[in-house]
């Protein structure tokens, strides 16, 4: 899969990588098997929201190789 170059890969990439920081985040200051907890209970808390914005950035990654791909030369 090749990534287009254009502002909706640039927005998958942003929250990739933004999705990863809460992760490893969360991971230091509650340990992995309570990052694991949060993500299976029925509360609305950061380890969602980090498997949403992991969501989002395959959607985006997606969409953007509809878009016409910008030449840099």
């Amino acid at each position: 899969m090749v990534i287009a170059r254009n502002w909706v890969s640039a927005m998958g990439v942003l929250f990739l990588v933004t999705a990863v920081i809460i992760l490893l985040r969360d991971i230091a200051l509650w340990g992995p098997e309570f990052v694991l907890d949060f993500m299976m209970d029925n509360n609305m808390n950061s380890a969602k929201f980090v498997l949403i914005m992991f969501g989002i950035s395959a959607i985006l990654f997606l969409y953007s190789n509809r878009y016409e791909r910008t030449r840099i030369e």
